[in-house]
């Protein structure tokens, strides 16, 4: 693996190895994702995709190896945006909750407010459906409202698990649509994980490709989908129908 200037790095890991209970689930893995990057994360489910996601975000504490990020505060986006929200809160409770548990600040109610219209923009969502519960959106809008939680305290790595695989095909072209925008004008960086090769074809920089907690191979998007160095990766572009 070539190695980066840490300072151009948000997110540095090195040797990873992580257990549940007795049980290893990451073998040696090593990556980083550069300031602004989209860096896809392949493969198929099983494969320590989410658990890698988790342990970044701290969901994870069973580990050992080094891990550097240069952001105090990563995000996550679930696979499922129904099973991510609360069904029992409305959707302005839920965003402003990021706010209400920030250690970082104190935000008065005037500033929650002007966040959460801030972001809603961000989102494309009218207000609106502040006052509505999860179950009276639809699965795009209830994606959207899991994006803009993420974003409430203006994070710099954002990590989407899955983010469009609950979604249908026209809602998934809009909401990585949405994605690359947010990535664009925000700055942000991007660890997007996925199982669908052409997913992370449309979105991502750089694609590291996973098999059974190990990384088999990284590079561009471009290298690895036309010169595809391990024959997992072969396997995995044949049935996507890329080569």
């Amino acid at each position: 693996m070539e190695a980066v200037q840490a300072k151009d790095n948000i997110l540095t890991i090195e040797g990873l190895n992580v257990f549940y209970g007795k049980k290893q689930a990451l073998f040696d893995v090593s990556l980083s994702v550069e300031k602004g990057e989209i860096l896809g994360i392949a493969g198929e489910s099983g494969c320590g995709k989410s658990t890698l996601a988790k342990t970044i975000v701290g969901m994870n504490k069973n580990y050992s190896g080094k891990m550097e990020l240069q952001t105090l505060d990563p995000q996550m986006i679930f696979q499922d945006p129904y099973a991510s929200l609360n069904p029992a809160k409305r959707i302005g409770w839920q965003l402003k909750e990021p706010l209400r548990l920030d250690r970082r600040r104190k935000w008065s109610v005037a500033e929650q407010e002007e966040r959460i219209r801030a972001v809603l923009q961000q989102v494309e969502l009218p207000e609106t459906l502040l006052d509505r519960f999860p179950s009276q959106l639809s699965g795009g809008q209830r994606q959207r409202v899991a994006i803009g939680i993420a974003l409430m305290r203006s994070p710099s790595l954002v990590i989407a698990d899955e983010p469009v695989s609950a979604l249908d095909v026209t809602i998934q072209a809009q909401v990585l649509k949405l994605l690359q925008h947010l990535h664009d004008s925000l700055g942000l960086s991007l660890l997007f994980i996925s199982h669908d090769l052409r997913v992370i074809w449309q979105l991502c920089d750089r694609v590291i490709v996973m098999k059974e907690g190990k990384v088999l191979e990284e590079g561009t998007v471009g290298e690895v989908y036309r010169h595809p160095r391990h024959e997992y990766t072969k396997t995995l572009l044949s049935a996507a129908g890329i080569i």
